[in-house]
């Protein structure tokens, strides 16, 4: 249904049997455009609209949220940073971690969102895997998790047929909605599941990290906004880097600077404050420190050798 205005009883009655802990708005109830019933496990499907400019307030949920763009852009904050993304992108939010969207566009933002409570899954038989694989989801999610449904077929096909189902004028019986929502959450664990299991994944990972390190040496680049430019947590951005690499992000990037700065002050007429400044350090006398920390000597002295 389609919510008829802000001054609407939120939440609708057929609601009022879940936890109170579930149907607090997740952002500011004004902005909820579009809400359908669902079974247990899932809680909250919803659509809502985010006028330009729009910062709704922190939040979090007692369980897996999924919140998927529709129209972007849209940035999801959180303590892991800003993600910003379109439609067709969605992410599932763990348990507890506090978040609140923006919208940085210029036009009215939408999205989806749904909660999924591994506490309370349902009366589904243990033969149907329902449970299980809410179980599951609710275990593989930490932090924010990233999903694209362009790069995946069934992904897509389930996120829009549920975007379609919640927007319909005339929508589909509910047994397809809610097959459509066990279908995506299947596909989800499957691809989580799958994920630790393959070290290429990881390795590609590793390889964006450092083509960004490598594209941005001249610039100012903090271990956060490289974990935002993968979509991982500052932590796990630091343990692939390692493990594929064997030393720290910021260790390497620091030491493609040194690179760079040899190759400047040996072939070009720039000062060390001038090199320093070109290579993003925060002032000269950092830049010498950390040269002399890489290299055994100062930039000055290093520049005076004979050739």
């Amino acid at each position: 249904m389609k919510r008829p205005s802000a001054h609407s009883p939120w939440p609708p009655p057929e609601m009022l049997d879940f936890p109170r802990d579930l149907i607090q708005p997740s952002q500011d109830e004004s902005h909820v455009a579009y809400y359908r019933a669902t079974p247990r496990p899932f809680v909250f499907l919803h659509s809502s609209h985010l006028p330009p400019g729009t910062v709704t307030g922190s939040h979090s949920h007692p369980c897996v949220a999924l919140h998927g763009c529709l129209q972007g852009p849209l940035v999801l904050a959180s303590a892991d940073g800003e993600q910003v993304f379109d439609a067709g992108v969605f992410f599932l939010v763990e348990s507890g971690r506090r978040h609140h969207w923006r919208n940085p566009g210029t036009h009215m933002a939408a999205n989806l969102s749904v909660l999924i409570d591994h506490r309370h899954p349902g009366a589904w038989a243990t033969a149907t895997g329902v449970k299980e694989c809410v179980r599951d989801l609710s275990r593989l999610v930490r932090g924010l998790r990233r999903f694209n449904a362009a790069q995946d077929e069934d992904l897509k096909h389930s996120f829009w047929q549920i975007a379609d189902y919640l927007m319909a004028h005339r929508p589909r019986k509910q047994a397809a909605a809610t097959g459509m929502l066990l279908s995506l959450i299947g596909r989800i664990v499957e691809l989580m599941g799958e994920a630790p299991e393959d070290p290429a994944l990881q390795t590609d990972v590793a390889e964006q990290i450092r083509r960004l390190l490598l594209a941005r040496v001249s610039d100012r680049v903090s271990l956060e906004e490289v974990a935002r430019e993968v979509f991982l947590s500052p932590t796990r951005v630091k343990q692939i880097f390692w493990e594929t690499y064997g030393c720290g992000i910021m260790a390497y990037f620091n030491q493609l600077k040194i690179w760079q700065a040899k190759r400047l002050l040996g072939s070009s007429s720039l000062t060390v404050e001038q090199v320093s400044r070109k290579l993003g350090f925060s002032s000269p006398s950092y830049f010498s420190r950390v040269f002399l920390r890489c290299t055994g000597e100062s930039p000055t002295d290093f520049r005076s050798q004979p050739e």
